[in-house]
């Protein structure tokens, strides 16, 4: 009995722990890559910024690249559990206003993710296992996006003519138009301005009054 008990929690335990190492590792990167860039960086670099020992780092990822990829990786299984939340919302307008407001609040709280895409952006170009990974984290989510707006389509809350996939592709380029704002500073508007208008504006093309 103590066998049955012990057994399955001592492996959660040990997959805790290395799910907790791992994200310290990315964490660790991301803050390398903002203060570096990519090509400046190496994996003393991330030793030194996580604390822990090289070895320890080197049992998970076998060089710098592969540490990159797995951050990708990470923020996009972060985030699709993020924007998964939003589907608790009682309808299709209300979902895709507050995707806009997840990204919104997550760019104030986290400003690090979205500063490193144009990074990724700027690697992918010049290596094809980044473009993978990146084309692959656009894909779901828009497709997630895509989904919401047929049902929005199947509830008489989208307007029947519009076309998911483009309203899909649509959405997801001007929330990248967040990315500007960890660039650039502008004087006269505010992300979360900018995020709370265009929404507005897409809503308004897209939604039937019966869905708002």
């Amino acid at each position: 009995m103590f066998f049955l008990i012990f057994g399955p929690t001592s492996r959660f335990m040990k997959q805790e722990k290395k799910r907790d190492k791992k994200d310290l590792i990315m964490l660790s990167a991301l803050r390398v890559m903002s203060k570096k860039g990519y090509y400046g960086s190496t994996m003393d670099d991330i030793v030194l910024e996580s604390k822990m020992s090289k070895g320890a780092i080197y049992h998970y990822y076998k060089s710098k690249k592969e540490v990159y990829l797995g951050v990708i990786e990470s923020l996009e299984n972060e985030y699709t559990e993020l924007f998964a939340k939003v589907n608790s919302e009682p309808n299709t307008a209300k979902t895709l206003k507050k995707l806009f407001t997840t990204v919104s609040a997550q760019l104030k709280k986290d400003p690090i993710f979205f500063k490193s895409f144009s990074t990724f952006w700027s690697i992918s170009r010049h290596d094809k296992d980044f473009r993978k990974a990146i084309q692959h984290m656009y894909d779901r989510f828009q497709k997630f996006i895509e989904l919401i707006i047929i049902q929005g389509i199947e509830n008489k809350e989208i307007k029947k003519d519009i076309d998911p996939k483009i309203a899909s592709l649509s959405l997801v380029l001007n929330l990248e138009g967040v990315f500007w704002f960890t660039l650039f500073e502008s004087k006269h508007v505010s992300a979360e301005t900018y995020i709370d208008q265009i929404s507005d504006y897409i809503l308004n093309i897209y939604t039937l009054n019966e869905g708002k």
